[in-house]
């Protein structure tokens, strides 16, 4: 399996109860239509447009993202800019049921799929609102630019001398040789040891410093390499050629589907998922 940010853990998002003994949900999207078309167990929603192959598969959640990962064929004789950003949804709902203040609160049977609102009325928790218009896929190049930038920071603060420390040092060795065949005063063996016991504690908690930052550093630049060599980045696909890559969308929990908006060219075709809730 490949590292966290790039083959993350694909654990569903689990939607929690607002109050004790409340269902609970695991939430999953899939295509709307199965295609039978399949990418390493995932199905995957497919669309042709000017011959041009799409395919798009739900990788999974994650924290406030969700992973897609699209596939382009390019069986024509021109080339094709794909290009990440242009990548777009729209949220969908199914109605929700009439309010009825007398209406006893639902309670879905374990296994059963329920819309976002059924969802939430079981949980006494308020719907959202729908996203007012068009979602966009995140870039990944700024992304990377900053991950790499940070990492540099980070690297910087690890490697960096600290002089405050060493001038600690210094003082401590000097007051320890100043001290050699001398007969010292309790408050001159109490200033002397003061020095010697800060310049320790000092070097002990820069030390600390050096290390969290060296793997911070190392984390950031990993994670930059990562998305660098596995998230869709734009490309010119010449004939004959293809490429698959993953696509970070912002989360949204309370849809009940999505529109993903793939660009083919100057036009876009569209692929549903159905997100779904499994009652618990």
């Amino acid at each position: 399996m490949l590292p966290f940010y790039i083959r993350p853990l694909c654990w569903l998002a689990l939607v929690g109860g607002a109050v004790a003994c409340a269902p609970t949900y695991q939430l999953g999207l899939k295509p709307s239509k199965s295609t039978g078309l399949f990418a390493e167990g995932r199905e995957q929603a497919q669309a042709v447009a000017d011959s041009v192959e799409v395919r798009l598969s739900f990788v999974c959640y994650e924290a406030n993202r969700v992973v897609f990962e699209a596939e382009y064929r390019n069986p024509t004789r021109r080339s094709l800019v794909v290009d990440p950003a242009a990548f777009q949804y729209e949220a969908n709902r199914l109605p929700s049921p009439a309010p009825d203040p007398k209406a006893k609160r639902p309670k879905p049977l374990p296994g059963a799929e329920v819309s976002a609102a059924i969802a939430a009325a079981s949980m006494a928790l308020p719907l959202p609102p729908l996203p007012p218009q068009s979602v966009s896929a995140f870039d990944p190049e700024p992304e990377i630019s900053a991950l790499r930038a940070k990492a540099e920071k980070e690297a910087e603060r690890a490697s960096r001398i600290d002089w405050f420390g060493v001038a600690l040092s210094v003082a401590s060795v000097a007051s320890d040789v100043a001290s050699i065949g001398k007969r010292e005063t309790p408050a001159q063996y109490q200033s002397r040891a003061a020095i010697h016991d800060a310049a320790v504690t000092y070097s002990v908690i820069s030390a600390a410093n050096k290390v969290e930052h060296a793997v911070a550093a190392d984390v950031l630049q990993q994670r930059a390499a990562m998305l660098q060599d596995y998230a869709l980045r734009k490309v010119t696909l010449e004939p004959g050629q293809q490429v698959r890559g993953y696509l970070y969308f912002p989360r949204y929990d309370a849809a009940d589907g999505f529109v993903l908006k793939a660009p083919v060219g100057s036009s876009v075709v569209p692929l549903e998922f159905a997100q779904v809730r499994t009652r618990q």
